[in-house]
């Protein structure tokens, strides 16, 4: 939906601009055009801008363009424009191509006949006007994702009118945080900025796969709609790609996709999400695998679909005892301790290994979460209980929202 770099000579009135350089960042978003007027950029960017190098007021000498092409890099713009003509840049020199191809930047050429006001008027005319429809899309889908009832007729009218299509088969993927390295500063502030940049890149990604729809938010998850065939064996490595791009551009973090099953329909939206961020939780909770899919998910999709929650919460009240719903650092040393060996099939050797601890203080804590449950591991009943009541506490945190209730689940006199 956004309007990006390779965009720019296919706007009316605006053929004669030419590409010249870092074609392959063609799929930049342009936030909006900015004419430098100063021998320096890096002070009046702030990343997305598509800068228009005139010449008119600085002599931009080969070595003054290279600088810029490097400004231009470590401030995040979208590309450059560089104006050439008679009177003051003549061509642009082959260092500065160089340079640019060499990270990717968009650099495109534009005749000093086309008048600036033009270019200006439009590039920002299509931006906004884009901008309007792309919040209509969103503003669309996310009331599709919140369950906003409408009838299927209904939904593929509006789907019309806003020149999207409902009919092709889809999966939606949904990507998370789970982790952020501890060495950089973890405040809100910045986590959504974070969240922001990261949303703006898988953005960039999805269109550079002529994908169209826009990114999606819901809660702290990122949304993506993506294109599938009846075929989705392609579907993962697809989706590795996507992720393997993301994790190049934010290293420092640690991201974790899930997906839903397909679908056909937008009317389907909904499930689609819920699905998603169901196979994402298990994602974030085994990062052995960063990309779950729901059809992974086994018995727990039967867990997910029962609506009583009295029934679920009673279930793990009953085999987790006192270790249900409770979140302190030592129950929670505990659950991960029995995902561990149930994950292990009870073998202790393999489950000390995994875990990174001496089988004596596995055997230790073993014997500590024995006297807390009140009965043995080694009854193979009662274990297979328990291993389910921890499957099902994870799906009421997430499907059944409670991460904020625990306390109205478990009663005081438990």
């Amino acid at each position: 939906m956004s309007i990006c770099c390779a965009d720019i000579p296919r706007l009316p009135g605006l053929e004669s601009i030419t590409f010249r350089a870092g074609l392959t960042g063609g799929q930049r978003i342009v936030r909006w055009p900015y004419v430098a007027e100063n021998d320096s950029i890096q002070a009046w960017v702030s990343g997305g801008e598509l800068v228009f190098i005139t010449g008119i007021n600085h002599c931009r000498t080969e070595q003054n363009l290279c600088l810029l092409v490097q400004e231009a890099v470590n401030s995040n713009v979208a590309g450059m424009v560089i104006l050439t003509g008679p009177e003051f840049i003549q061509y642009i020199p082959n260092s500065v191509l160089e340079l640019a191809n060499q990270h990717q930047l968009p650099v495109l050429e534009q005749p000093y006949s086309l008048k600036m006001v033009l270019v200006t008027e439009v590039i920002s005319n299509a931006i906004v006007q884009d901008n309007l429809l792309g919040k209509s899309v969103k503003l669309f889908l996310t009331k599709l994702i919140n369950g906003f009832d409408q009838a299927p007729e209904l939904i593929h009218l509006r789907a019309g009118d806003l020149g999207i299509s409902d009919t092709n088969p889809f999966a939606t993927f949904a990507v998370r945080i789970s982790h952020l390295d501890q060495s950089t500063d973890d405040s809100n502030h910045q986590l959504l900025h974070l969240h922001h940049e990261l949303e703006q890149h898988l953005g960039s990604i999805l269109k550079r796969r002529d994908i169209d729809w826009p990114v999606l938010t819901y809660e702290k998850d990122l949304l993506a709609i993506w294109p599938v065939t009846e075929d989705t064996t392609e579907l993962y490595d697809e989706l590795e790609q996507v992720l393997n791009l993301l994790q190049k551009q934010f290293p420092l973090l640690v991201l974790c996709i899930g997906v839903s099953e397909r679908k056909t329909g937008l009317d389907k939206l909904a499930d689609a999400t819920e699905q998603a961020r169901q196979a994402l939780q298990f994602a974030v909770k085994h990062q052995h695998q960063r990309i779950f899919f729901y059809e992974q998910l086994g018995i727990a999709r039967l867990y997910a679909a029962i609506p009583n929650r009295g029934l679920l919460s009673d279930f793990c009240k009953q085999h987790l005892g006192e270790l249900c719903f409770a979140r302190d650092a030592s129950t929670l040393e505990m659950k991960s301790t029995l995902n561990h060996y149930f994950n292990h099939f009870g073998h202790q050797q393999q489950t000390a290994d995994a875990m990174g601890v001496h089988r004596n203080t596995l055997s230790y804590r073993l014997n500590r979460i024995e006297q807390r449950l009140g009965y043995s591991l080694q009854d193979s009943f009662l274990r297979l209980n328990l291993q389910n009541a921890l499957l099902i506490e994870q799906i009421l945190f997430h499907h059944h929202d409670i991460e904020e209730q625990a306390d109205t689940l478990v009663s005081p006199n438990d």
